[in-house]
């Protein structure tokens, strides 16, 4: 080969070599989230194992969950983070079990997982699901003396035992849902059955009860929003347009319901920002709209913590932590065996929904059984009372200041829905489209 052939051959390989680091570069700047922070890159090794020193042997934690399809089902998959804990810690020998428990959800089956978990000598308990019921069990773990976290509930805790909330309160919740609208002069509500939400004004509002008909909703939904109504089934014209129409919608409810009432909206082709109930992080708002046949939008939105898949790529060290949680999902599911908390599924099948709530909870748990030495309830509950733990602890949400019932150290953030599949995680056999959110920057 001649010395020209050669020269040209090498700088042909440089002009690929630049042009290949450039379509990577424009693929970070266009695909990292608004809100990530300035700083070192996350590193590619995230270390997956996480360590706690002076864990007794024969620790066990309780997870209340609530299965099938009464109140508070929707976070069942989500709380299978719990696992993915369990098993980080597992790696470097510190030995944690835990034992799960249903709710049923209701008050007395709430009664009755708690005095299971506490037969087991459970050291503290993460109460995975939310609604009326959660009063219940702090009330039964409160009468043992066990520590209970809750990562999912933002109701008020009325516990005279040791509990703290490790997810945003209900007033973050409103305060997030009033800058989620804050640029809509005429919000409408569609109250699917979970009411108007506190100091969030609207303008007008709309009831929609279950087994109602979603497409005479999207219908008024549209006229309201300044379309016309279709064409009646006799022929005659829908009514008028609104002269003054609603410029947003807020939408409470159920998970399902939401998901009836989203796409029955996307089929109306009702355009405004649609901003959806807290519960809308949950998969079984994901799975819903994915079985209605709706579509995850850049219009729809929520309100919630920060700790969404897409922190990972933040190159700071709670997008470090968020990789490691990540990682510690993804080793999980390639284990041979592995089962979901209740033992019935392959975890491979429920990593899609597994997040970092649950697993933060039982992280907060095994670092307060570590600081007693000890896992007696009263010791770890005095324990847990002084901690304050961040990503360097394996907290792979906000930072958790435990001094205080209402843990979560930030406010509630607006999440904005992508059908964007990050590719951080296995989906599943479940044939859903992969949907994430994604944060804005904290609200002042």
């Amino acid at each position: 080969m001649s010395r020209l052939a050669t020269r040209r051959n090498l700088i042909s390989a440089a002009v690929v070599v630049v042009a290949v680091a450039t379509v990577i570069a424009l693929a970070v700047f266009l695909f990292r989230p608004a809100d990530a922070a300035k700083g070192d890159p996350v590193e590619a090794g995230v270390p997956v194992a996480l360590a706690a020193a002076n864990v007794p042997a024969g620790t066990t934690l309780g997870v209340v969950l609530t299965l099938g399809s009464g109140t508070g089902a929707a976070w069942k998959d989500a709380a299978q983070g719990a696992a993915v804990a369990a098993h980080r810690f597992s790696l470097s020998g510190t030995p944690v079990t835990l034992s799960t428990a249903d709710d049923r959800g209701t008050a007395e089956g709430a009664r009755k997982a708690v005095a299971k978990l506490v037969s087991e000598n459970v050291a503290g308990i993460v109460v995975a699901t939310d609604g009326p019921q959660v009063r219940d069990a702090l009330a039964a773990a409160a009468d043992a003396g066990i520590p209970v976290l809750l990562p999912y509930d933002a109701g008020k805790i009325e516990s005279a035992g040791p509990a703290w909330r490790t997810g945003p309160t209900a007033a973050q919740l409103s305060k997030a849902l009033s800058a989620a609208l804050a640029g809509a002069k005429r919000p409408l509500l569609i109250d699917a059955g979970g009411g108007a939400p506190d100091f969030v004004d609207v303008s007008a509002s709309i009831s929609f009860k279950p087994g109602a008909d979603p497409e005479a909703l999207a219908a008024d939904v549209a006229r309201r929003t300044g379309g016309a109504e279709p064409e009646k089934a006799d022929g005659s014209p829908g009514r008028a347009p609104v002269t003054k129409p609603a410029d947003a919608i807020l939408l409470t409810g159920s998970q399902a319901q939401q998901a009836t009432v989203v796409h029955a909206l996307q089929s109306a082709n009702v355009a405004v920002p649609l901003v959806l109930a807290p519960g809308a992080t949950s998969p079984a708002f994901a799975a819903g709209l994915a079985e209605a046949g709706g579509t995850a939008s850049g219009r729809l939105s929520t309100v919630g913590a920060g700790a969404t898949d897409a922190a990972a790529l933040r190159p700071d060290d709670s997008g470090r932590a968020m990789s490691g949680f990540l990682a510690g999902l993804r080793v999980l599911a390639q284990e041979p065996g592995a089962k979901n908390l209740t033992g019935d599924v392959p975890f491979a099948e429920v990593a899609h929904a597994a997040d970092s709530r649950s697993h933060d909870a039982v992280v907060a748990l095994v670092r307060a059984v570590s600081a007693a030495g000890s896992n007696d309830p009263a010791k770890v509950a005095q324990n847990l009372g002084t901690l304050v733990l961040g990503p360097a602890d394996g907290v792979a949400g906000g930072a958790l200041d435990f001094t205080r019932p209402d843990a979560l150290d930030g406010e509630a953030v607006v999440l904005h829905l992508s059908g964007q599949d990050l590719g951080l995680r296995p989906q599943g056999s479940s044939g859903g489209a992969p949907v994430s959110w994604f944060a804005r920057p904290a609200i002042d």
